[in-house]
């Protein structure tokens, strides 16, 4: 089972269906961004403005997926439609109604084993439930595909399946991603460059650490401020071990200041209730992250500027506490 933590900090896990004692039947309202942050009456969330749900965020059931491809032989370099249906793990009754997490009900990513293949996509709901989208994977190999949704009175599911093409001889564990953390921290994807700093410069097991972006238009070299929200928030980043074990699911840090002393609503870089399409942002963004254990990560942090998502990917390690 994922375990979400604060900033959806999770451990990728390959079961289809929940084996052990009967879950929790507890239910709250709960941020779906944080599901640490609970009440017992409705709300928002103090840190993100995002609107609580009504769940079961006790319940650690895996959800049950019915998965299928078309071809059923995925072969590299061709278009495959993808197929999803997902069922409740205690009656098998197909799942039709899903929370709106950061403006989609069902976020899919599919990594290839070496981690140089990300791809962050929304498959569309079909009348009978089964979720579809189309996919050409580049190479032959072994892929992880991962589901992110969150079903109305469960509780936030992350869920993994694997996926191997046709034409793939090789051997899975030789074949595992070797990462090499970068030295180079400025990149450039067409009109983005982004530069990242880390903070602290090393990240340490069990404490917060940060992914400081700054963006600059690559012709001219200036701040970026025309930057457009993607997902409700003005950028995204998916982390992964390099042994595809666990995940940090992180938005950009929206808290321009908390209440003081005297009470007082928080105030946020995107105002909650804000026209998305028409608020801009830049040059800097800051991504939180919590990792799990030590080891080498790749994060992939996308932003949408001039209507186009421009993914920029980096590595770095991430070491021990000090005893």
């Amino acid at each position: 089972m994922l375990r979400r933590f604060f900033l959806l900090v999770l451990t990728v896990s390959g079961s289809l269906a929940f084996q052990g004692s009967a879950p929790e039947e507890e239910t709250a309202w709960v941020c779906p961004m944080h599901p640490d942050y609970t009440m017992d009456v409705a709300g928002q969330c103090p840190r993100c403005g995002m609107n609580l749900v009504h769940a079961a965020p006790f319940d650690v059931r895996d959800y049950q997926v019915d998965f299928r491809t078309i071809p059923a032989a995925v072969k590299p370099g061709q278009k495959t439609a993808l197929f999803f249906r997902f069922r409740h793990p205690a009656s098998g009754d197909v799942v039709k109604d899903f929370e709106l997490v950061h403006e989609k009900r069902f976020h899919l990513f599919v990594i290839s084993q070496d981690m140089d293949f990300f791809e962050h996509i929304h498959p569309e709901e079909q009348p009978d439930g089964t979720w579809t989208i189309e996919v050409t994977l580049p190479k032959a190999g072994y892929y992880k595909v991962l589901c992110d949704f969150y079903p109305k009175g469960g509780s936030a599911q992350f869920l993994a399946l694997p996926l191997v093409t046709a034409g793939y001889s090789g051997d899975l564990e030789g074949d595992m991603a070797h990462l090499v953390p970068d030295t180079k921290l400025t990149k450039t994807v067409e009109d983005i460059t982004a530069t990242v700093k880390y903070d602290p410069e090393t990240f340490v097991v069990g404490l917060y650490g940060h992914l400081n972006f700054l963006l600059t238009d690559t012709a001219t070299g200036r701040p970026i401020t025309d930057l457009q929200t993607y997902l409700g928030a003005f950028g995204h980043t998916l982390i992964m071990s390099e042994d595809m074990e666990d995940y940090v699911h992180s938005h950009p840090l929206d808290i321009l200041a908390m209440p003081d002393d005297e009470g007082g609503p928080p105030q946020f870089i995107i105002p909650p209730g804000a026209d998305l399409e028409k608020i801009r942002g830049g040059p800097e963004v800051t991504f939180e992250g919590l990792m799990p254990k030590p080891g080498r990560y790749r994060a992939w942090t996308q932003f949408r500027r001039n209507n186009k998502i421009h993914t920029f990917a980096y590595t770095f390690n991430v070491v021990a506490p000090p005893k």
